[in-house]
């Protein structure tokens, strides 16, 4: 049975990433984070004892933000999605947004988006968002405990 478990992210150990663990393995592999379930979800283990933020707050529930974690792919327009939480960071211009999404078939894609300004330093790979400017990150989420446990109180 596939299992899943957030993990301490080794660069940031105040952040976590979700792990899936496949049968018959004993590697952790990330999950590609589109059609995830409430149960999934819900199966994640939060109860550490972190409560540090690390810089992030709740951000607004705006149609802007909306648009700027929504990715400009196949799969992000094929349904209307809806922001369960988003939370921001800000670092002088850069900013960076996450957020959990559920779309119309029930299902939450995870995505982190960053502003012009935070693409100019971003090494890894991006995709273009419904936004336009923004562009989304092509990798696993990790984010503060805090994000993880809310998605859990909002689900």
């Amino acid at each position: 049975m596939t299992s899943y478990t957030l993990q301490p992210y080794s660069k940031k150990p105040d952040e976590f990433q979700m792990i899936k663990r496949t049968p018959n393995t004993n590697n952790a592999r990330i999950f590609l984070q589109y059609g995830l379930t409430d149960d999934i979800m819900n199966s994640l283990d939060t109860k550490y004892d972190d409560y540090d933020k690390c810089g992030w707050s709740f951000a607004e529930h705006s149609p802007e933000n909306l648009q700027k974690l929504i990715p400009d792919t196949p799969k992000g327009n094929s349904q209307s999605w809806k922001i369960i939480v988003v939370i921001s960071k800000n670092v002088g211009d850069d900013v960076c947004l996450k957020g959990a999404l559920r779309g119309d078939d029930g299902t939450i894609m995870l995505m982190s988006s960053i502003s012009p300004e935070c693409q100019k330093t971003y090494k890894s790979s991006t995709t273009k968002s419904k936004d336009g400017k923004w562009r989304i990150c092509r990798a696993k989420m990790i984010a503060p405990l805090f994000f993880w446990r809310e998605i859990q109180y909002r689900i």
